[in-house]
């Protein structure tokens, strides 16, 4: 019996030598292929797992054009909000045979076309994208590249990629709602990066509520805040300083209503009693802020699940013209005064 270094990648005709038969016989049962005996069979499954044999996925993705990879591109892995993201599309990937390839691009436009241009050389069969920064016309640019590709939490052009995404416009407008009901009239917005869809999609939906009920909002009263719990306090603290007499902070997410918090409570105000906090995205932390965080619920495992099986549609070249949007919820807690008035919109109290 030939002795085989455990270092050494095992061959195929390395398990048809262990098992007396031919390479083409060990090619037949590795695929699962007919025109093989079942003791033969047998036989070679034994000495695959004797000598521990795997299938070499890129010689085969080679042979086929498939690599059974999927690339999967977020912005900052640190945020509690992309993990679930991350869970949902990777269930999918793997129920269908794909490995799923991560990229934590940490808010920088410059990665995220190294990650793209990294996986168009990996050859991944398919890309998503997940909250990109870049402009569109690059972004489109280099996903047009991939046999198939996916953006969550943008719009896109169907014909370069599928979009899956909240309605971030419809989830602040709730929070607004939620806060005119409160009797809350002189707000203050803690806005996300300039170059985040989201975050034009969220101030869209703060600069319409307003005006509907028909409260100023000047823009010294806007500050564009790094959605990190550091770029919340800096926000908050430098807003404070601007309109003391502000009533409410509307953070871009929960970190930045996280950071908000502290420094509200650094400075003696007092939570909500003087000033509300609402937040977005209900990260699994925010029930556990001081005071716990009223904010809006993103089905983030739907949105990571959505993605990956629209990704596999487009490769299977169906699904072009489908664009999903999930709808928010609103989720009611302690950092906001109790309500006077019922707003409209799904509300969840915990």
């Amino acid at each position: 019996m030939t002795v085989f270094d455990p270092r050494d990648r095992v061959t195929l005709a390395d398990v048809a030598a262990h098992a007396g038969v031919s390479v083409m016989t060990v090619s037949r049962v590795v695929n699962d292929r007919p025109g093989v005996g079942e003791g033969t069979r047998v036989r070679v499954q034994g000495a695959i797992a004797a000598l521990g044999y795997r299938p070499n996925i890129v010689a085969r993705g080679l042979k086929a054009r498939r690599s059974r990879t999927i690339g999967l591109i977020v912005p900052d892995v640190t945020n509690p909000y992309f993990p679930e993201i991350v869970r949902g599309a990777e269930d999918v990937a793997i129920a269908h045979g794909f490995t799923l390839l991560l990229t934590n691009v940490i808010e920088d436009v410059e990665r995220e076309v190294a990650a793209l241009e990294a996986f168009e050389d990996r050859r991944v069969d398919g890309v998503i994208a997940c909250s990109p920064r870049l402009v569109s016309e690059r972004l489109e640019e280099l996903l047009e590249r991939h046999h198939a590709a996916v953006i969550v939490n943008r719009r896109s052009r169907p014909d370069i990629a599928g979009s899956v995404r909240i309605d971030h416009e419809q989830g602040m407008r709730q929070l607004i709602r939620h806060l005119v009901a409160t009797g809350c009239r002189r707000l203050g917005v803690l806005a996300g990066p300039v170059h985040s869809f989201a975050a034009r999609e969220r101030m869209l939906g703060i600069d319409r509520e307003t005006r509907e009920h028909g409260l100023d909002l000047p823009d010294e009263r806007i500050i564009v805040s790094a959605p990190t719990v550091d770029g919340g306090e800096i926000a908050a603290r430098a807003l404070i300083r601007r309109d003391p007499e502000v009533d409410a902070l509307v953070c871009f997410n929960d970190l930045v209503a996280a950071g908000a918090l502290s420094a509200l409570a650094e400075l003696g105000i007092a939570v909500p009693d003087e000033v509300a906090v609402v937040g977005y995205d209900d990260i699994p932390f925010a029930r556990m802020f001081t005071p716990p965080l009223t904010t809006i619920r993103a089905a983030t495992y739907d949105l990571g699940r959505h993605a990956m099986t629209m990704l596999l549609e487009r490769m299977a070249g169906r699904g072009r013209g489908v664009d999903i949007v999930l709808q928010p919820e609103l989720v009611v807690r302690a950092s906001t005064r109790h309500r006077l008035a019922a707003p409209s919109g799904g509300v969840i109290s915990l």
